[in-house]
């Protein structure tokens, strides 16, 4: 019976569980003469994301940009026609009374809080360098509308598009570019269960995936993601514990001896509670065109998981950003 017992807690243990593959360990010569390739499989991997660009007290860990300042200097240029404003999901230009009735009549900037995002992302692992390409943004309006039915109802829309998919900007060529923020820290999610498609062309596990390995091979240095300026490297086994992996062992009787045994249940990384990514970047504005440019320069895997606190409670489920690691062209966050 203990037998039977413990096999069937293995076998669970293993089921709910994704085993790390090995490390992909490339000389630093190698490293240097390969050329950029793109490790989220296709040439590029877009993803639509909605930003929330005012960031609570709380989360002294996420740092945004002066927002307040970015919308108003855009309604200028937009009012001015110095740039292109679009419909929603659309490639029609604002007319003038587009722009009358959006930025003049009805325009509240404090209930501009959040920005929808469509990038191109590259991922190249060997050379651990990340580029993004903003393709368009969106301002997106929160606020309360009277509902017949329901009474106030939350409501979002979105403002105005800016397109600028036919920009060849690298971030490299900042002569155009001011520098907006250094230090932009925020998350993107990989779940959305109301708008699905917005990750339909970026392969999530496989992008926990890499970022778990990459942390787990001691070729990258990881550090604490809540203390940046100092940068508290992580050991291993600190990254390993952070990300899920733990051994839990508990005495129970054993049927044939009468004694009490221990048995030690190994839990492995459960590449299912990656939920998201967090990144670090510098952002850079073209002030002629109000194009974004980002220099990615940390990135960091955003893990869900339940938590037993050891009371008769219900188990807790805990959000957490076990490690941040930093690309090669940025050392140490610099």
């Amino acid at each position: 019976m203990f037998c039977k017992k413990y096999i069937v807690r293995c076998l669970a243990v293993l089921l709910a569980t994704v085993t790390i593959v090995s490390c992909n360990r490339e000389s630093k010569q190698v490293q240097e003469e390969r050329p950029f390739v793109n490790d989220l499989l296709s040439k590029t991997a877009s993803i639509v994301y909605e930003q929330e660009m005012y960031v609570p007290e709380e989360y002294f860990f996420f740092k945004s940009i002066d927002f307040a300042s970015f919308v108003n200097q855009l309604k200028n240029k937009t009012i001015q026609k110095q740039v292109n404003a679009y419909l929603p999901f659309s490639d029609i230009v604002f007319s003038a009374d587009d722009i009358q009735d959006k930025f003049v009549s009805d325009f509240h900037p404090e209930q501009i809080t959040s920005m929808i995002f469509d990038e191109d992302w590259e991922l190249d692992t060997a050379q651990f360098i990340m580029n993004k390409k903003v393709n368009s943004y969106s301002l997106v309006r929160s606020y309360v509308r009277q509902d017949a039915y329901r009474g106030e109802v939350q409501t979002k829309s979105i403002v105005a598009r800016y397109d600028f998919s036919n920009s060849e900007t690298q971030v490299q060529s900042k002569e155009n570019y001011k520098l907006l923020a250094k230090d932009v820290a925020y998350e993107v999610s990989l779940v959305n269960a109301d708008n699905p498609e917005f990750l339909e062309n970026i392969q999530v596990k496989r992008l926990a995936k890499i970022l778990v390995e990459k942390a787990l091979c001691g070729n990258t240095q990881s550090y604490s993601f809540s203390f940046r300026d100092s940068l508290m490297v992580k050991a291993m086994e600190e990254v390993s514990a952070s990300l899920g992996k733990e051994v839990t062992c508990y005495e129970e009787e054993n049927m044939a001896t009468g004694e009490m045994d221990t048995i030690c249940v190994d839990k492995d990384i459960d590449l299912g509670e990656i939920c998201g990514v967090a990144f670090i970047e510098d952002w850079y504005l073209n002030e002629s065109t109000m194009e974004i440019c980002k220099d990615v320069k940390g990135i960091a895997p955003v893990r869900v998981f339940y938590h037993d606190n050891g009371e008769d409670t219900q188990t807790q489920l805990v959000k957490s950003i076990p490690f941040v690691m930093y690309f090669k062209n940025h050392d140490k966050g610099k």
